[in-house]
């Protein structure tokens, strides 16, 4: 039976609205809630922790009160909650729908540690107390639920921040995984479960990963019973693992640059980028770019399965760009973003370069002045250091199977430019000017140095643009206003077919990382038509004519865009993507589905 059709009662927690379901609830429960001892200290301390673009991870969801709670902070990434207990899906997926919850990605299954798939999970008549621990006297059920290595959850949603409340699953949860990237852990303990010693090793191990406890939020004395424990990352961080570690930070300083004079006309640029299996869409990205006045391109590929790299080492014998195995593989490490990054400087390409670029192959550049060209935009804004251009996410335009074809034509309709505050903050990519005032490369945007004398960082409409230089963790910007000169068509989507195999295929830049459902969601947006490709047109379409008079060249983008088929067909086959599939149909798609936008 469905959870509407058995509570008659909602109450209020935090701001949020919980159904009263009395099959799940117990009195017990219930007299915690209306007294306001529930879920009161986390949330408190969740509205001090989350910062905007923050993705989390929750294990333990519980009734729904503390996903509900994180998602109405503003401008997060992504949140993902994971409930063991199968009786709470009903309940927590309820809670969600009284509050307009609608961005976070529910999973059913046991967190664990091994790399088992299914495990025995203890259901009893307080949910609460519910867990994998064994009580022959509270047990009312025994269930095998399917299982999540917390390794490979933590490297597919790459958590800044994790709330964890397991019932005792914590102890020894999180030794031997990499939480470098979470900045704080919000940790019900449970020493009734497992004793102040074991609790003791808990915080001593995640000390060594520079998370710390903070004793304002610890009790005085011994923990007897379940508490909240927070752990953050301080000043003292751990130690690398090994010396070729700093290598991965992917931000060497530059020294030595010099800057160069000052010509639109033979200003040479290039552009990096990482790829797997993007064997269909290469040459239209290539012949765009080239065509717009970008001479040189450097791309790092690992793993491909569809001919990605056979076609860009064709490419490479034309002598169209140059291709190279990520230098990440030569230490086994799946960092092959910052590695590439890291190695950037050393290229011939960048010596010779007057300007550079990170950018990916769903990724345009439409100069909106003049020809189309670079050098329009060079010559309109005058020297500069830093150039920040925001993204324009191009929807899927509810285009369902995959067909070759250009996806500047197949996918015209995008995110509004002129967007409402709340929506306004995007991404970017930026040209940074190859001199003196370069720090750091990196994906979004360089870091440029203070103590060289005046930094002149533009946005895409040529204004002035210091919140980047001023805070080096942004990498987006207020998009509105900034699209005059030059906009970065993203079309990260294409078709639902073609998306699936960018979920199967996972994310280019953190390995084994699945692209989640909440990022289709985020970027499905197909109000507007108002960029156009068509001042470049022509030469564009020169530039792609001329790549495929070699047979051979065409040849192998014949065989990509089979291959891309070929998986597409398996994947449809698939359970788990035939539901990511109706997710999107029942979600975003259907008719009762509002179109989503950028107000």
């Amino acid at each position: 039976m469905s959870i509407t059709k058995v509570y008659e009662d909602v109450l209020e927690i935090s701001g949020v609205r919980i159904p009263l379901a009395p099959k799940v609830i117990t009195p017990r429960v219930e007299e915690l809630m209306r007294s306001g001892g529930y879920g009161g200290g986390i949330c408190r301390v969740i509205g001090k922790t989350l910062r905007a673009g923050d993705r989390v991870l929750e294990l333990g969801a519980g009734i729904g009160l503390i996903s509900s709670v994180v998602a109405q902070v503003e401008d997060l990434e992504t949140v993902t909650a994971v409930e063991a207990n199968p009786q709470l899906i009903p309940l927590i997926t309820e809670t969600f729908r009284l509050n307009g919850v609608s961005d976070v990605t529910l999973r059913n299954g046991v967190v664990v540690a091994s790399h088992q798939k299914r495990t025995p999970f203890y259901l009893r008549e307080d949910f609460a107390t519910s867990s994998l621990a064994v009580d022959a006297q509270a047990t009312t059920k025994r269930k095998h639920l399917p299982c999540f290595n917390i390794g490979e959850l933590i490297e597919e949603t790459n958590p800044t921040v994790i709330i964890c409340d397991i019932v005792g699953g914590e102890l020894g949860l999180f030794e031997g995984v990499d939480l470098s990237a979470v900045r704080s852990l919000l940790l019900t303990v449970h020493p009734e479960i497992y004793g102040d010693e074991a609790l003791d090793d808990i915080t001593r191990s995640l000390k060594t990963q520079g998370l710390v406890l903070d004793v304002s939020e610890k009790l005085d004395g011994p923990v007897k019973t379940s508490t909240l424990h927070c752990y953050h990352r301080g000043v003292k961080r751990p130690k690398p693992r090994s010396q070729a570690l700093p290598f991965e930070s992917g931000k060497p300083e530059l020294t030595g640059l010099q800057d160069k004079p000052w010509d639109p006309q033979t200003a040479r640029f290039l552009v990096t980028t990482c790829m797997k299996d993007e064997g269909p869409f290469i040459l239209e990205w290539l012949a765009w770019h080239k065509s717009i006045g970008i001479q040189d391109f450097v791309i790092f590929t690992n793993d491909c399965t569809d001919g990605t790299h056979l076609l860009l080492q064709r490419l490479d014998e034309m002598g169209e760009l140059r291709h190279l195995p990520n230098p990440a593989l030569a230490s086994a490490s799946p960092a092959f973003q910052p590695y590439a990054l890291a190695y950037t400087p050393y290229l011939a390409e960048f010596s010779r370069a007057d300007f550079y670029i990170s950018m990916d192959v769903d990724e345009f550049i439409n100069i909106r002045l003049g020809t189309g060209q670079m050098s329009d935009l060079l010559t309109k804004t005058g020297p500069f250091d830093a150039l920040s251009i925001s993204e324009l996410n191009h929807g899927s335009n509810h285009v369902e199977g995959y067909e070759p074809g250009f996806v500047i034509d197949q996918f015209p309709k995008h995110q509004r430019e002129s967007p409402g505050k709340f929506r306004a903050h995007r991404g970017v990519k930026t040209i940074v000017r190859l001199g003196e005032k370069l720090k750091h490369i990196r994906n979004h945007r360089p870091d440029l140095h203070s103590d060289t004398g005046p930094v002149s960082w533009l946005d895409g409409a040529g204004r002035p643009l210091q919140s980047l230089h001023e805070d080096p963790t942004q990498n987006g910007i207020d998009v509105r206003g900034s699209y005059d000169l030059v906009s970065l068509d993203h079309f990260a989507l294409r078709s639902l077919h073609s998306y699936l195999v960018k979920m199967f295929r996972g994310d280019v830049v953190v390995k084994d990382k699945m692209v989640s459902q909440r990022y289709w969601r985020n970027r499905d947006r197909n109000s507007d038509l108002t960029s156009s490709f068509e001042r470049q047109r022509k030469g564009f379409e020169k530039v792609y004519k001329r790549l495929l008079k070699d047979k051979t060249l065409a040849a192998l983008h014949e065989e990509c865009c089979t291959a891309h088929q070929d998986r597409i067909s398996e994947l449809l086959g698939d359970p788990v993507f035939q539901l990511r599939k109706q997710w999107i149909h029942d979600n975003i798609w259907s008719p009762e589905v509002p179109e989503a936008k950028d107000d």
